[in-house]
């Protein structure tokens, strides 16, 4: 009986150790997931700080959906928040760009964009789009439409109250369709033409000869393409005999730098083209191969010409290679990079900052100081006179 009863007592025992084991056990389990899904998430957060800043974050977030008395726009609220942090660090050339204005950016960068054809400017009078220019070979081209015609209405729908951007926004939105213009023409006669939306291809690259013997040779931006373009078009004027080149670089936004390497290093003597210097100090200098262009050469630039095309301007100008005419520029001697998002969107960040061949950094300076300075006149073009005469005076 005894001992009958010491097994039963084990036994009980036994079954009670094993189940307070499996729940110690359990609670463990969880314990551990939890604080591994944790650490797993602030993995992926980054730092400490980061992780309670993303934290705060939800927390605002849940609590605009809780005690807001509106409706919450979630995709303006992210939005306007994603931007907030970028705009935070103070750096006019950062920022946040959501997906359909990525997608519009990974265009222009292409010199590409979705539309008819035209550059335009709000008219002071009518409200309407005043087109100020029309690219060759593209649907307004073919549609007969003019400089100076005042866009008055799209599909029915009155332009005259939209900003310039809301208004190109609206006229992309019919990609691939005819969209029909409401139309003030110079005669002041109100008429309607159809014009295809398509995605239209931009050449950043125009030139023609000027004073007979001098090669002119504008470059809108240095995206996608330019380069090349600019290559061909000198080129081109040397086999219509060019003697000496003005490169016009006024409100030139800039754009790649590899374009701009490419460039440069087809008109330079052997040597360093522009020495780029990342966060942590670290310093690249990209170089220019012995073959070049040497023949008298201008850089036309105003304060519109920015990044990329003020370290053009500021190489040929550290060389000897050419005369600056025009106004001082902007000053902006850093490089951006564009980091894309998961969803979509993305942010353009500053990430490096370059010096100039005898390592000025143009930020400092203030921008590139003209060798001339000239500025543009009410009538004719002062700046394109001044550098026309810089290099028939060499020849």
């Amino acid at each position: 009986m005894k001992n009958s009863f010491g097994r039963a007592l084990k036994a009980f025992f036994g079954i009670k150790i094993r189940f307070w084991a499996l729940i110690l056990a359990c609670i463990l389990c969880v314990g551990v997931t939890y604080g591994l899904t944790v650490q797993r998430e602030r993995g992926r957060i980054g730092s400490e700080d980061n992780y309670s800043q993303a934290m705060k974050y939800l927390e605002i977030k849940n609590a605009l959906d809780e005690y807001y008395v509106g409706t919450v726009d979630e995709e303006a609220v992210s939005a306007s928040a994603f931007a907030a942090m970028v705009a935070g660090l103070g750096d006019e050339w950062s920022y946040y760009m959501s997906p359909s204005e990525y997608s519009a950016y990974k265009l222009y960068s292409a010199n590409q964009y979705v539309g008819l054809g035209v550059q335009v400017d709000k008219d002071a009078e009518t409200g309407g789009l005043k087109i100020t220019g029309i690219n060759a070979g593209t649907p307004a081209d073919n549609a007969g439409l003019e400089a100076g015609e005042i866009i008055l209405s799209v599909n029915g729908q009155d332009i005259t109250t939209m900003t310039v951007g809301d208004a190109r926004s609206f006229i992309s939105s019919n990609l691939g369709e005819s969209v029909k213009l409401h139309i003030k023409n110079k005669d002041g006669d109100e008429v309607d033409v159809s014009v295809n939306c398509e995605l239209v291809y931009t050449n950043p690259v125009s030139y023609s000869m000027r004073g007979g013997s001098v090669g002119y040779v504008k470059i809108a931006n240095f995206s996608s393409g330019s380069a090349e373009a600019a290559v061909k078009a000198v080129e081109n004027l040397l086999g219509q005999g060019a003697m000496g080149f003005v490169f016009d670089l006024r409100t030139n936004p800039g754009g790649l730098l590899s374009e701009l390497a490419e460039f440069l290093d087809y008109l330079l003597p052997s040597g360093t083209m522009y020495i780029s210097v990342d966060k942590s100090g670290a310093e690249t200098a990209v170089e220019s191969d012995s073959v070049c262009l040497d023949m008298p050469m201008a850089v036309i630039v105003n304060a519109d010409t920015y990044s990329a095309a003020e370290l053009f301007a500021a190489a040929l100008q550290d060389y000897n290679w050419a005369d600056i005419i025009g106004e001082r520029t902007t000053g902006k001697s850093r490089s951006q990079q564009t980091v894309e998002l998961s969803d979509g969107s993305a942010i353009h960040l500053s990430t490096a900052r370059y010096l100039t061949p005898m390592r000025v950094d143009l930020a400092e300076q203030g921008g590139v100081i003209p060798d001339q300075s000239v500025a543009l006149t009410a009538t004719g073009d002062a700046q394109l006179d001044a550098a026309v005469s810089a290099v028939q005076w060499q020849f």
